[in-house]
């Protein structure tokens, strides 16, 4: 089965696996545009996500990223109960 994954989601993983890729770099490693992997940064650094350290540097918000996964992992939960 293949997986189809959004940009935000392409952008994400990859960031995780290569932190040094600015949007740039990014948007080249994905063969996708330039303005629209900018804009997955932005989005995700509005998300608590990504760091913005300054102009097309981002860092991993770990601490985030980890209560995210666990509002995700409560809801799943939630859902499964209600069976």
């Amino acid at each position: 089965m293949v997986e189809e994954h959004s940009l935000k989601d392409m952008v994400f993983r990859t960031f995780l696996k290569k932190p040094h890729l600015g949007p740039s770099d990014m948007a080249s490693h994905l063969n996708a545009k330039y303005n629209s992997v900018k804009a997955t940064y932005a989005k995700l650094a509005e998300e608590g996500l990504l760091n913005r350290e300054g102009r097309g540097n981002y860092s991993p918000n770990y601490s985030e990223i980890l209560l995210h996964l666990m509002d995700r992992i409560e809801d799943i939960e939630k859902q499964i109960s209600k069976r």
